[in-house]
């Protein structure tokens, strides 16, 4: 099934469109910014897919192989904010208000939206991967990066770290990232974590390789 790379822009900017409908709808009703982080989190939601959309349609950087893996490395950093809308859905029991018909909705609606633009941006560098190696180095890089993606949203959710802190206190988070790991009080947790969410995003990626195969730009 070939999906045309406009109307697929087009159904990811609706539906992001919707979602911010539902939640003008509850701030309107509620007279509350609560959820209004959900805008920040989708917006992150987006940024991988913006990389690697970009990356597919541009096939001089398939060439030289330092800028192409400093762009994989910086699209990896941001993909965890894609499946991480999910774990948004925890802030339900913190919510006061009479719209408990509401709110799950509003909160799956944000985080299949940004799950989507994750699964899609992993659809597009794996198809990156499959054309400037092979498709067995393909699936294995694609292997390791949704573990990885999971092991991010750990270290997003429960020690609140952020993607470009990485640049900032590289550090600080290398000494978390091995205290999480190894550490008797948070390892259960950690590997829980990285190995629920990674194995999710795995069985995403192979199912969704037969319905969707991504439209190879015209080579420039």
């Amino acid at each position: 099934m070939l999906l045309d790379a406009t109307k697929l822009n087009r159904f990811l900017l609706i539906f992001s469109i919707f979602c911010m409908v539902l939640l003008s709808f509850r701030m309107l009703l509620t007279e509350s910014l609560f959820y209004g982080f959900l805008v920040w989190n989708l917006f992150l939601a987006m940024v991988p897919y913006g990389i690697s959309s970009w990356l597919i349609h541009t096939h001089w950087i398939r060439k030289h192989s330092f800028p192409l893996l400093l762009f994989l490395g910086i699209w990896l950093l941001f993909l965890p904010n894609a499946p991480y809308v999910i774990t948004d859905l925890k802030h339900l029991r913190y919510a006061k208000s009479s719209l408990s018909w509401f709110d799950p909705f509003m909160l799956f609606a944000f985080a299949l939206n940004s799950l989507l633009y994750g699964v899609i941006s992993i659809q597009h560098i794996f198809q990156i991967a499959k054309e400037t190696w092979n498709r067995r180095m393909a699936k294995l890089l694609i292997f390791f990066v949704v573990f990885l993606c999971g092991f991010g949203i750990y270290l997003g959710r429960y020690l609140r770290w952020n993607s470009w802190e990485f640049f900032t206190h590289p550090f600080q988070l290398i000494q978390d990232c091995i205290w999480s790991l190894i550490h008797p009080s948070y390892r259960i947790r950690t590997w829980g974590i990285t190995v629920g969410f990674g194995s999710f995003l795995w069985f995403l990626f192979l199912s969704t390789q037969k319905i969707y195969t991504t439209k190879k730009a015209s080579r420039s």
